[in-house]
């Protein structure tokens, strides 16, 4: 919560010179931060009481520092009503260079990430997850190294944030930090969530992302084929763990459901639906879109499996953690012979391609079990298979055209 300022008046005894006469200034505080200033305003030790903040001659010039002094007061309280209407990230900052007429400019892009990052992490629970926030963390602590190696300093000024900077920090992540380029397109995302603050507030005065485009990313869509899937499903596994996580994984696989709202899944959220069968009936976490998966037989068997009672709020699924299910996965591919990287987000991609595409589920009904925001989502993900589904169907049409 931001804190309103503190606003005192004191005369400088200091600077006092030879008539007996010293400066009145200005003191406005907030978060145990302050700034003082000049008010051009001058008097005598004799005609100033610091308890009360005021002069207290009876003549004309104790009258006129009271009302100036009480102006300046109004205007501050003015500014900062106006500042906290409109949000601020450093309400001592703005105050001070708005009344002086100045515009206010975080003195480097470093200070204003940090600003942003600490006005996001204000919002935790509220309006950003924990892990949003550590991912928002991480890309500040890599500008910063990034700062470090190529300019030799700790900070940059916000008028260096420009193509060159972008350009150099892309660079950077690739041949430095050896990263892949979707991670770093992600990255630059929240680079550009800073530089686009920046220019809405006029900190910079050309967006330096205006010439960029984010590097190209061949993604391979990894699913397991129909036999694997069948070995998958009655390989018998002497390890327990082992045998656990492929249940949760094919739990995924038959639901479409990920990792996190595998995992989040209640007792409550599988209810009798209109065909008097079981549905899964909840909000995706990704985009809060309502999900409504029918329960396979195959999910069906593994919530019977793993069913020890508790009341509707008990979770249907054991807790275990999606780093772990990822490592226990490398072992079941070496184990069961499937030559693919598997992870728990490949089951959703199973579900949509084995379990529905291969059977001729509709697109539109697809898109819809998946949660995704649009039918496009869905197309632009499982276009090569569809593509596939298109050519298996064509050669059937041949082989009939052929027999007639």
């Amino acid at each position: 919560m931001i804190q309103k300022v503190n606003i005192s008046f004191f005369r400088y005894n200091s600077r006092t010179n030879k008539l007996g006469m010293a400066p009145v200034y200005c003191r406005i505080t907030s978060n145990y931060k302050s700034k003082q200033f000049s008010t051009g305003l001058n008097i005598h030790a004799r005609e100033w009481n610091q308890d009360r903040q005021m002069a207290i001659g009876k003549n004309e010039l104790s009258q006129r520092i009271n009302i100036q002094m009480d102006a300046i007061k109004k205007k501050l309280l003015d500014i900062e009503s106006q500042l906290l209407i409109m949000g601020t990230d450093n309400l001592l900052e703005e105050l001070y260079c708005k009344y002086s007429g100045k515009d206010y400019l975080p003195q480097s892009f470093i200070t204003l990430f940090e600003e942003r990052y600490m006005a996001a992490k204000k919002m935790e629970g509220i309006k950003f997850k924990k892990s949003t926030l550590d991912k928002f963390k991480d890309v500040l602590e890599l500008v910063r190294a990034y700062i470090k190696e190529s300019y030799h300093a700790a900070d940059i000024p916000m008028n260096k944030v420009n193509f060159k900077f972008i350009s150099g920090l892309e660079d950077y992540l690739l041949s430095v930090r050896k990263q892949k380029p979707v991670t770093i397109n992600k990255n630059m995302q929240r680079v550009k969530q800073v530089t686009t603050y920046a220019m809405r507030c006029n900190y910079i005065k050309m967006d330096p992302f205006i010439d960029h485009s984010p590097l190209k990313v061949e993604k391979e869509l990894i699913f397991l084929t129909p036999e694997e899937l069948h070995k998958l499903e009655n390989y018998q596994f002497a390890q327990e763990r082992l045998a656990k996580v492929r249940d949760l994984y094919l739990f995924s696989v038959y639901t479409g459901l990920a990792y996190h709202e595998a995992f989040a899944l209640q007792k409550k959220h599988i209810i009798m639906a209109f065909d008097k069968k079981l549905w899964i009936e909840m909000k995706r976490e990704k985009t809060g879109k309502a999900i409504s998966v029918p329960l396979l037989p195959q999910a069906i068997q593994i919530i019977k499996k793993y069913d020890n009672g508790g009341d509707r709020e008990a979770h249907v699924l054991p807790a275990i953690s999606n780093q772990k299910i990822n490592s226990y996965l490398k072992e079941i591919v070496e184990i069961v012979g499937i030559n693919k990287k598997l992870t728990h987000h490949t089951a959703r991609k199973t579900f949509a391609t084995t379990i529905l595409l291969y059977n001729d589920v509709p697109m539109e009904v697809v898109s819809k079990l998946l949660g995704h925001s649009s039918m496009a989502v869905t197309q632009k993900h499982y276009a090569k298979v569809v593509n596939k589904k298109v050519s298996a169907c064509i050669s059937n049409l041949e082989r009939k055209l052929n027999y007639g």
